[in-house]
């Protein structure tokens, strides 16, 4: 007799530990097995699954993608095909039979395996997004088509003007369309990479400098939104909650900060979950999973972009720790075997917060604090907190990307206000107690 089991797409970055999270409940909640199928197996993945699958993924920089009907398909210009989702899906699906494998639920878990997941899904039967929409999720360009293209946005939802360029001459004339300001980010690009404000026309040779990795597929140029504050709605199986979003200032943009729930009032509220709600009408409705990325405007909201699978910085985990009895990772776990969408809100009884720790200054680390014992110190109750940099490594202030932190607290409190100041004191206080070698000299603090 076949033995049940889930399948994982993938995992951005170092989110093995999350695969791990989900073996273990499909151990204990269906009594199945975890299949990962990825396309650069690591040592750890095997540890952290029942069967690791190689194979390709949809790629993240080539975004040669099917066209959906009225909309046509991206080409990078690339002689080499993308890789076919359907075939790759059969081999999956043989590998799978070989080890007398029955999957009961398919999990996009990251950007590059949603297309595959859905692939999968619709092989096998099971709840997931339209294989001829999965890719709307991936591919930024194609989203912003969708959106622009939809003639039914609902009030006070704002789509954004953007356009696609492919050398330094388009880039500082689609800036200039935009009136002389814009941001800039790759079409198809997780982790916060290469996203960046463009202040002038002056910044634009050396912001395309910059961006060189993504010439050959394209660079998107997009209306610089100015004085709003950032957030997401998350989804999962019909239940839904708002997270707000801190991203560092300057040329390059990255999260640094996660709050859950989000404080808002009733208004505020309102309107996001229901440009949040619309956007997953435009991309795919069937999917189970969404992370959307949303901007608060005075008279409205707009979409950053959206994500069809679970957001990123332990957005999840703070969910479990704010709604008592709530659980993302068991709700999507039922999703994805029934595909019955349960429309909640779950009840906050406590806000939740992630903040991610800078360097001090730039230079190599000579040695690091003990996050607990300072957390100690202060008389801060700490949920979780490391730091990742170690003596030796070469460190720098400024954030290209969500990969250039140095490591991360995570807290839990009764109302935001206390959490926020907790979350202000322990960082900055960890931070000054990492020493650095500057040119032979350690320093602490921002220098």
């Amino acid at each position: 007799m076949s033995t049940a089991c889930f399948v994982l797409t993938g995992y951005n970055n170092t989110r093995v530990y999350d695969v791990a999270k989900l073996r273990d409940l499909c151990h204990q909640e269906y009594r199945a097995r975890l299949v990962l199928v990825t396309d650069q197996p690591k040592p750890q993945d095997a540890a952290a699954a029942d069967l690791v699958i190689a194979a390709p993924l949809s790629p993240l920089d080539q975004p040669n993608l099917p066209g959906l009907p009225g909309l046509p398909g991206l080409d990078d210009g690339s002689d080499e095909p993308p890789p076919d989702a359907a075939a790759v899906a059969g081999q999956v699906a043989a590998r799978l039979d070989r080890h007398d494998l029955r999957p009961i639920g398919v999990l996009p878990f990251s950007d590059r395996g949603v297309v595959l997941g859905a692939h999968l899904a619709a092989r096998f039967g099971l709840p997931g997004a339209e294989p001829a929409r999965a890719a709307l999720g991936l591919d930024k360009h194609r989203f912003r088509a969708v959106e622009a293209a939809s003639a039914d946005h609902p009030t006070g939802y704002t789509p954004l003007r953007s356009l696609v360029v492919h050398s330094l001459a388009e880039f500082e004339a689609a800036v200039a369309r935009f009136g002389g300001t814009a941001f800039v980010k790759p079409t198809s690009e997780g982790n916060s990479r290469g996203c960046q404000h463009v202040p002038d026309l002056a910044a634009c040779p050396a912001l395309w400098a910059a961006l060189q990795p993504y010439h050959d597929r394209g660079v998107m140029v997009e209306t610089l939104v100015t004085g709003a504050r950032e957030y997401s709605w998350d989804f999962v199986g019909g239940a839904r909650w708002l997270t707000e979003k801190r991203t560092t200032s300057g040329r390059f943009r990255a999260e640094f900060q996660q709050i859950v729930p989000a404080p808002l009032d009733e208004v505020q509220t309102a309107l996001l979950d229901q440009g949040g709600a619309h956007v997953r009408q435009l991309v795919s409705p069937s999917n189970g999973a969404f992370h959307t990325e949303l901007f608060l405007l005075e008279q409205g909201v707009a979409a950053v972009e959206t994500n069809l699978r679970p957001g990123g910085m332990h957005i999840w985990d703070l969910a479990r720790l704010a709604f008592p009895g709530f659980d993302p990772w068991r709700e999507w776990l039922r999703w994805s075997t029934t595909g019955a969408v349960v429309h909640s809100r779950p009840q906050a009884q406590a806000v939740s917060g992630i903040r991610m720790l800078r360097a001090p200054r730039d230079g190599v680390v000579v040695s690091v604090p003990d996050v607990a014992a300072v957390a100690d110190e202060l008389g801060i109750p700490l949920h979780d907190g490391e730091l990742r940099a170690a003596p030796g490594q070469r460190v720098r202030t400024e954030i290209a990307d969500n990969a250039g932190f140095v490591g991360q607290i995570i807290l839990v409190a009764d109302d935001a206000a206390t959490l926020l100041d907790r979350l202000d004191r322990l960082s900055d206080a960890v931070e000054e107690r990492i020493d650095v070698d500057v040119d032979g000299r350690v320093g602490r603090g921002h220098g």
